[in-house]
């Protein structure tokens, strides 16, 4: 089989998104069939350019600097008992710890953290600490409603502007920790397509939804439309479960006059991005013109490409204003950042 060198650099920047991944994740990330994937992935451990981890009971891989980092870590950490945090730090983890295990199993509260500090060799002690600093710092930026305004971050990355404002509930990544609660609960959600997965992650931001909504007096809201067609559509049961607002939805379609709709994951710049909303997402409402304010909602998003161009869509017809929601973005944080704190 040929490599392509596109192809193998696409799954290598897969890893920007977690420290391991299952190749089921990197195929949903990519856009590849897993076949494919498997294919590339054992090229690219013959390279030596990643390195297999968790061999049992599932396979995970790794690029092997972050290995080499941990060589003069300790193999077996020391367990610490519960009993060094005090009330305060046991509930926070309580509500702001969730991962999941190589095996599904969901970890959480201090059990869960000193379980995924063990399996990398790290201090829980000290990882715990880092993970309510950035927790605590993470909290400052929320508003009423228990999002993040990300407007003055996001409008530097655009020649033009449309979207009014924008908020989004949780980071992508909390640093070294990677995907936040609703972040690493929305990505399995979406990628197992479990039902009660995808009903608590929704659990966690309609109620944020709902107070920028009555907060902001929106007089309609707009779902950004999917690419990839799913039994069970995260989005599409957002959609219904916010029907209890009562307030209308702007019917936005995505259309490709090939029938092959690219999705936005699949496309490695920002302006291929723009021109693929652009060509395929269409506003087609026959009362627009009852709204002049419109709240944008999305799931994850990475470079807010579509929902700025779809703010542009819906402006070009009617709107006066529209301000964008996502479930996770990713701001930059860094730990200089959090040591200000």
């Amino acid at each position: 089989m040929s490599y392509k060198f596109q192809s193998l650099q696409t799954i290598l920047n897969a890893f920007e998104w977690g420290l391991t991944l299952w190749a089921t994740e990197i195929a949903e990330i990519t856009g590849k069939s897993t076949v494919i994937v498997h294919k590339y992935l054992k090229e690219l451990v013959i390279q030596k350019r990643l390195i297999k981890v968790w061999i049992w009971p599932r396979v995970k891989y790794t690029p092997p600097f972050l290995v080499e980092q941990n060589e003069q870590i300790p193999e077996t950490p020391t367990v610490l008992s519960s009993n060094i945090f005090g009330y305060y730090e046991k509930e926070l983890l309580v509500k702001i710890f969730f991962k999941f295990s190589p095996e599904g199993k969901i970890l959480s509260w201090f059990d869960g953290i000193q379980k995924w500090c063990l399996a990398r060799g790290l201090d829980t002690e000290q990882k715990i600490t880092s993970y309510i600093d950035i927790y605590k710092h993470i909290e400052g930026l929320r508003n009423d409603c228990g999002l993040i305004d990300a407007k003055e971050s996001f409008g530097h990355d655009f020649h033009e502007v449309f979207l009014d404002t924008v908020y989004y509930a949780d980071q992508y990544k909390w640093m070294d920790f990677w995907r936040g609660r609703l972040a690493e609960m929305t990505f399995y959600a979406k990628l197992s397509q479990n039902k009660k997965l995808l009903s608590e992650s929704i659990d966690e931001v309609i109620h944020k939804i709902d107070c920028l909504v009555s907060k902001e007096k929106y007089d309609a809201i707009a779902i950004v439309p999917w690419s990839i067609d799913r039994k069970n559509q995260l989005l599409k049961i957002l959609k219904h479960r916010l029907k209890s607002l009562n307030i209308p939805f702007v019917n936005i379609i995505k259309y490709s006059s090939t029938g092959i709709l690219m999705p936005q994951k699949t496309l490695k710049t920002r302006e291929q991005r723009i021109q693929n909303a652009k060509n395929t997402i269409f506003v087609d409402d026959t009362y627009i013109q009852k709204y002049a304010s419109v709240l944008l909602i999305d799931d994850f998003v990475w470079s807010w490409s579509t929902l700025n161009e779809t703010a542009r869509k819906l402006k070009e017809v009617w709107i006066k204003r529209v301000d964008g929601f996502a479930f996770v973005w990713n701001l930059n944080l860094t730990y200089e950042v959090i040591n200000e704190i």
